[in-house]
């Protein structure tokens, strides 16, 4: 039985290892990570679908991967899960004082227009570019915990612990699949690799059902109705590796969005979180290496480098990444047996 060790435990890990062990329901899958949900940096996030911080991948690429968790999502509403998988349809703004323009990805979401400098100017008087999408928001802390079940129930084991290498993990597998998002720059090793810190207010708003982005550098606002609260942000911060909550930066977060929605100023403040998005300056590595252990070669697909977008791409992702990983394991081990 071909032993497979995906490192990372975060939604890139877990979709993953549920895309392989659909492919590969024989192989031997165990996930080590130091962190499982609620505790990973996507349990924080928003989870609105639209690819943002993804470097230098090639757009092509970022389409694709966009797609297919557009796809999952989209299914999970049809199906009647999507309050149990934290899945909602919302449409909002995506704003700025300079150009704007609409991706190339944009134009899968439901829908996707350019606003007039006017429309823009009515949402705050120094905006002049923007566009409307009608999107959907992926929440993590509500569906990593079904993966999680899923994972386990098609045989795959959680490992808690911190791995200080990929040779360490690959001592016990005949497949590595890295998903250890900002620890690969430590484990490949890979210095391209840093943190983008982001920091969040969750409200509970009910009354406040759509989302605004404003585009911006080191402190970009942002207003993201989920299924139970509001997420207010936020902050931008390459090479910030804090992972306190700032008292500053909770002032202009609260400061900056009660300025474009007055009404939030009478919402209860739920939670305060910082999470480090696992940026990339050349975008997402998906791919396959090896690592040479003593007297083998032990084989590697990369995962990582998904910037502030993990969610949006995490199935597209995931999906080629264990398309690779079954390739590499009939070209070292075979065919599985029949018997």
């Amino acid at each position: 039985m071909v032993r497979v060790v995906v490192v990372g435990g975060g939604v890139s890990g877990v979709g993953t290892a549920l895309a392989l062990l659909k492919r590969q329901p024989q192989c031997h899958l165990t996930i080590l990570a130091q962190d499982f949900s609620p505790a990973t940096t996507g349990d924080g996030a928003a989870g609105l679908w639209e690819p943002y911080l993804t470097g230098e991948t090639p757009y092509d690429k970022v389409g694709q991967w966009s797609l297919g968790t557009w796809k999952l999502f989209s299914e999970w509403w049809r199906s009647g899960l999507a309050r149990k998988m934290g899945v909602n349809l919302l449409q909002g703004a995506i704003v700025g004082e300079e150009d704007c323009r609409i991706e190339p990805w944009h134009h899968l979401a439901f829908y996707c227009k350019d606003l007039t400098q006017e429309q823009c100017m009515q949402i705050n008087p120094k905006y002049r570019s923007g566009f409307k999408l009608a999107s959907m928001t992926g929440e993590v802390s509500k569906f990593l915990p079904v993966l999680l079940e899923e994972v386990k129930s098609l045989g795959g084991r959680l490992e808690v612990r911190r791995v200080s290498s990929l040779q360490e993990a690959a001592a016990e597998a005949d497949l590595v699949i890295n998903c250890a998002g900002l620890g690969s720059r430590d484990l490949v090793p890979d210095p391209t690799v840093y943190p983008c810190r982001g920091q969040v207010i969750r409200v509970r708003a009910p009354w406040i059902g759509e989302f605004l982005c404003d585009i911006a550098t080191e402190l970009s606002t942002y207003i993201i109705a989920n299924t139970d609260t509001v997420v207010l942000g936020g902050t931008h911060q390459n090479h910030d590796w804090r992972l306190d909550v700032d008292p500053n930066d909770s002032q202009t977060i609260w400061d900056n969005c009660t300025t474009l929605m007055p009404s939030l100023k009478r919402a209860e403040v739920v939670q305060e979180w910082v999470g480090l998005r696992p940026c990339r300056k050349e975008g997402v590595r998906l791919e396959a290496d090896e690592i040479l252990l003593d007297s083998r070669t032990v084989p590697v697909v990369h995962n990582y480098g998904h910037g502030g977008c993990g969610v949006t791409l995490f199935w597209g992702c995931g999906q080629e990444a264990a398309a690779i990983a079954s390739d590499l394991i009939y070209k070292y081990h075979g065919p599985p047996s029949r018997l």
